[in-house]
């Protein structure tokens, strides 16, 4: 079955239909983030207390012709102005001239995960590394003006494509591993993962995940031709930053001197700069007249961006990111497409550092896809303010029952006396203090939120040999 959405203002909705999706992150209401049925009046004025419009999953629930034909019969179903969604696969060519898209066809089932993230984190360390020795090779050829492998190269997007598919979330662990390794590629292989992510979400076909996993990969290369003082200034001259924008069409140009000759690659590196509101490069292109591949690649970069500036500046935790994000629906991006790729990757990916409502802090493992706010995690021993990490149990937050007695037999005193359990707030990685050590042994543990055992890293036992345990791990990890 294929999610539908329509966008609908709140003084239109109806009892009997199922909200998919907010004007605004999920988080920023009391609603749940899986979505639910709208069945009172009451439930009406609580949305409108937050919401101007909503969408709602025709699949799922009622859609404004089915509220029509209600009240004037069947007759009425022929005769409304609703547009049909269309498949986000399919040519974009025919799109309306209002500068907007149809609405999106969402087809968030197409990918079933298949593999454990224990099982699967081999698998995607080994396209991690590949991939990024690829494109450091494929670099270093284009910068002497040279051809490249493009058969390595795509196998490399085919191994990370097939990891995805199985298991989305090893991926995203590797790649939060690299983190402390500032390799000159990394935010090229993160935004393709986002990019990735995202298609996968939306129910983008095998061959269009090619194109705008390799195109994200590709979209930088250009920026060899540059002096990396200009890179790496945050404060450019309008002249310097007409030259910074420069890289994309050397992009361009340099892919094609070596023989690269896939066109829908070629158009989204092209365009995955231009921005909704006509404010991009380098053609200020507007609406619908970017290309619908390009813009997701934009969004997947600008969000690994404020992620991980690539100059000095604010590095921001992945909800604040997406906040960041969210203000530019409807300017930079398309709001549709900004709210689903929030959806595509929840305000706490993989790996991320959470505070609960009960104090006690832990680390994300898994998503949970129907219940972003509620993933899996990874809780440290608490001793009275001072946290283990060295200890932890599984919990899953969906299952909130079950984790407040797990959480209260292992010492949370607070497990039972809060009202709500659920993430707070996420914490920087440098500010908590984050041992490295142990996320392999954390990630590598099948994930069980049954089991009453307190696990506890492996070969950790002093400060000394913790320390050389580190230094080995994050060198294998990220070598």
């Amino acid at each position: 079955m294929s999610l539908k959405q329509i966008k609908v203002y709140v003084n239109e909705l109806e009892a009997g239909m199922f909200v998919s999706a907010l004007d605004k992150p999920w988080a920023e209401t009391p609603f749940p983030i899986q979505g639910f049925v709208i069945k009172t009046g009451a439930d009406i004025s609580r949305v409108r207390a937050y919401c101007a419009y909503v969408f709602v999953d025709i699949e799922k629930g009622l859609a404004p012709v089915d509220v029509q034909s209600r009240s004037s019969g069947s007759s009425a179903r022929t005769n409304t102005a609703v547009q049909p969604p269309i498949n986000t696969s399919v040519n974009r060519a025919a799109q309306n001239s209002t500068g907007k898209r149809p609405q999106i066809l969402i087809n968030p089932n197409l990918y079933k995960k298949s593999v454990e993230l224990a099982k699967e984190i081999p698998a995607a360390r080994r396209a991690v590394n590949n991939l990024v020795g690829c494109l450091t090779q494929v670099t270093r050829q284009m910068a002497r003006e040279g051809g490249f492998n493009q058969d390595q190269l795509q196998q490399s997007v085919d191994d990370m494509i097939d990891s995805v598919i199985r298991c989305p979330d090893a991926f995203t662990w590797l790649l939060r591993l690299r983190s402390k390794n500032a390799h000159s590629h990394d935010h090229s292989v993160r935004s393709s993962l986002w990019a990735t992510q995202f298609g996968r979400h939306i129910g983008l076909e095998i061959g269009h995940l090619k194109d705008l996993c390799l195109a994200t990969l590709l979209k930088d290369i250009g920026r060899v031709k540059l002096d990396i003082t200009l890179l790496r200034n945050g404060h450019r001259s309008p002249d310097q930053e007409a030259e910074y924008r420069s890289f994309v069409n050397h992009s361009v140009e340099q892919l094609r001197r070596a023989g690269f000759e896939n066109r829908p690659v070629i158009n989204i590196i092209k365009y995955h700069c231009e921005r909704f509101d006509g404010s991009g490069f380098p053609k200020g292109y507007s609406g619908n007249r970017i290309p619908f591949l390009a813009t997701i690649a934009g969004i997947a970069s600008e969000f690994d961006v404020l992620c991980n500036p690539r100059e000095a500046g604010e590095t921001l935790a992945p909800s604040k990111a997406t906040s960041r994000l969210y203000q530019m629906r409807g300017s930079a991006f398309e709001e549709e497409l900004v709210i689903e790729f929030i959806q595509s990757i929840g305000l706490y990916p993989a790996g991320t550092l959470v505070e609960l409502t009960t104090g006690d802090c832990g680390m994300v493992v898994e998503q949970n896809p129907r219940a972003r706010l509620a993933p899996r995690l990874a809780v440290f021993e608490n001793n009275d303010g001072v946290v283990d990490q060295a200890k932890y149990i599984f919990v899953d937050l969906k299952n909130e029952s079950q984790t407040r007695e797990r959480l209260q037999k292992f010492g949370m005193r607070r497990a039972k006396d809060v009202s709500k359990l659920a993430i707070v707030r996420d914490i920087q990685p440098d500010s908590f203090g984050l041992e490295y050590s142990l996320l392999e042994n954390l990630i590598a543990r099948p994930f069980n939120a049954s089991s009453d055992t307190l696990l506890q890293a492996d070969g950790i036992q002093s400060d000394t040999k913790r320390r050389g345990f580190l230094s080995a791990l994050k060198q294998r990890l990220v070598g």
